[in-house]
């Protein structure tokens, strides 16, 4: 009964949060005990999501002490060898939660609350809810060191500031940390497109914008022949006395007094962060050019961050007159930049023609299908149509079961999974039914996926476009312990390390047993570690360690040592 009440007074004061959008300033602190500064803001672009929060500098260095932002309790521990790494969740009594993330250790209650949970689920992957009277914390309080764990290129610091319920990440910067910032959004580009036709059927006219007396503008007016313009712009953001670039807070674009477009980034949802590519166009950025940032949405663009009073897709030129647009870029400081553009449709409006493929469209059920080869785009796959193209090329990969099918383009992008089924061309051995994967193929970048024999077909889910090829895979994994030996003396040693490879780097599933009992390895890309300690008592003993593919390849070894 306690705990309802207390989910549904979370509730409440999550809901009266939302409702008023307040960002209380001082109620949270910073989380180091240095001079704030940032190698990374909220809303940066990344491959397929947002960056969901602050990435706090620590002088390139691990080990920093961190401390609680506020009163609440640890409500969540999280531990994997990519992503968060190491992480802990604080929720606060105000409804909403911190996290911080790469963390190299916690304080060292949590590190044996933690200990005693992975041994009891023989498991080093963790996610672990917390009750809220078994670790209460009060601002300021230490919680752990700072690291370099999981996904994390260098020492740093991730954190963010989530609605506890909705789990929706909260713009931190909106909070007040005083982190100096005096400098405006810096103003490269603005893209333009013909909505008649897709995103991904055109290549868009890019305008550089020059700044002078403090506004930034096109060289000229921009001539376009269609009646219906949708607009994108590339721009960054900076913080004073840090280089890097960040990326922009707000868009508004307005035409006269009246708004007509834009966007602000000041809450994502771990849910719906891979709509990033339906935000920028895919099509460029993949092909290595800039982060072009539409500043209307498409018709299969589920972000929240556009006006909800604005229903524009796009702004239409009903005339040949001179459309006057003025677009105002913001940080979260208040730092405005401001770009006025002209705008102007010829006499003629250009037909857009046919393209070759076949038609799919956004927010619909996609299906592509022949006698080798099946493809199920579901609903909320696309983010705007497409004309897709399909092609049979000769596989060129070691113990394939089928040609290569070329599955439209890589560089335009899919929300989410979709279904594809091939069918072998020749006889596959009962043996290697159940040793079936898939292999997607971009220029050199492999990755493969379990594949399924149903009826006929092997099917596989995937969630970019590609070259797909069915393949058996027996080859099981590799397993070595540089510098140890069967037999090794290892009481000087203060850890193993065991490094595993595989021929598709698909490996699955990894178990360590010492003396019959499961053993902690902590886990980073390929390499997994074990420091010695309690669990590994002086005397002989043997070490196994089994390791799975995608493909169900198993290889087992053992050691003996001595400790």
């Amino acid at each position: 009964m306690r705990f309802a009440f207390s989910f549904f007074l979370l509730l409440a004061v999550t809901l009266a949060y939302a409702q008023q959008k307040s960002y209380p300033a001082g109620y949270f602190r910073y989380p180091l005990s240095i001079a704030p500064k940032l190698n990374a803001n909220f809303g940066e672009m990344r491959p397929n999501h947002f960056h969901m929060g602050l990435d706090l500098f620590t002088e390139r260095r691990e080990n920093l002490p961190l401390y609680a932002a506020a009163d609440g309790y640890v409500a969540r521990l999280k531990i994997e060898p990519g992503g968060f790494g190491r992480a802990i969740y604080l929720n606060h009594p105000n409804g909403l939660t911190t996290l911080y993330a790469h963390m190299n250790d916690f304080m060292p209650e949590l590190e044996a609350y933690l200990k005693t949970k992975q041994y009891e689920t023989e498991s080093w992957r963790s996610e672990l809810t917390l009750p809220a009277n078994l670790f209460p914390v009060k601002k300021g309080q230490f919680i752990g060191y700072s690291g370099n764990t999981g996904g994390s290129q260098g020492p740093h610091v991730h954190f963010e500031i989530r609605e506890t319920v909705s789990e929706k990440c909260l713009n931190p910067l909106l909070f007040s940390f005083n982190i100096p910032d005096q400098v405006p959004p810096d103003l490269k580009n603005i893209a333009v497109y013909d909505r008649n036709q897709s995103i991904y059927e055109q290549s868009p006219r890019v305008f550089q914008l020059i700044k002078k007396e403090n506004v930034y503008r096109p060289s000229s007016v921009i001539k376009v022949n269609t009646d219906k313009v949708v607009l994108a712009i590339h721009a960054t953001d900076r913080m004073t006395g840090v280089p890097n670039a960040n990326g922009i807070f707000k868009v508004s674009v307005f035409e006269g007094s009246k708004q007509i477009g834009g966007f602000s980034i000041d809450k994502v949802g771990y849910d719906e962060t891979r709509y990033l590519n339906a935000h920028i166009d895919h099509k460029i950025r993949s092909s290595g050019g800039a982060y072009l940032q539409l500043l209307f949405p498409l018709e299969g663009d589920q972000l929240d961050i556009y006006n909800p009073n604005l229903r524009n897709t796009y702004l239409y030129l009903n005339d040949t007159m001179l459309h006057s647009l003025r677009l105002e870029v913001a940080d979260p400081n208040g730092n405005v930049s401001k770009s006025l553009i002209q705008i102007q449709r010829s006499s003629w409006v250009k037909t857009v023609p046919v393209a070759s493929g076949i038609l799919m469209k956004a927010k619909e059920l996609n299906v592509f299908e022949n006698d080798l080869v099946q493809l199920v785009i579901p609903e909320n796959g696309l983010y705007d149509s497409i004309y897709f193209r399909y092609e049979t090329l000769p596989s060129v990969i070691q113990n394939s079961y089928s040609k290569s099918f070329r599955l439209h383009d890589p560089k335009i992008p899919v929300h989410s999974y979709f279904t594809v089924r091939i069918k072998a061309d020749k006889q596959v051995p009962y043996p290697l039914r159940d040793k079936m994967i898939m292999v997607r193929t971009e220029k050199s970048e492999k990755n493969v996926a379990k594949a399924n024999w149903e009826w006929g077909w092997y099917t596989s889910a995937f969630r970019d476009f590609g070259d797909f090829t069915l393949v058996a895979d027996d080859v099981p994994p590799t397993i070595s312990l540089p510098g140890v030996m069967d037999g090794a003396d290892l009481s000087r040693a203060k850890r193993i390390v065991a490094s595993v490879n595989d021929n598709y780097s698909s490996i699955k599933n990894f178990r360590a047993e010492l003396d019959g009992k499961w053993l902690m390895f902590s886990q980073k890309g390929r390499t997994f570690t074990y420091n010695f300690d309690e669990y590994c008592e002086p005397g002989e003993h043997i070490l196994k360690i089994m390791v799975d593919d995608e493909a169900g390849n198993r290889t087992t070894k053992e050691w003996i040592f001595r400790r």
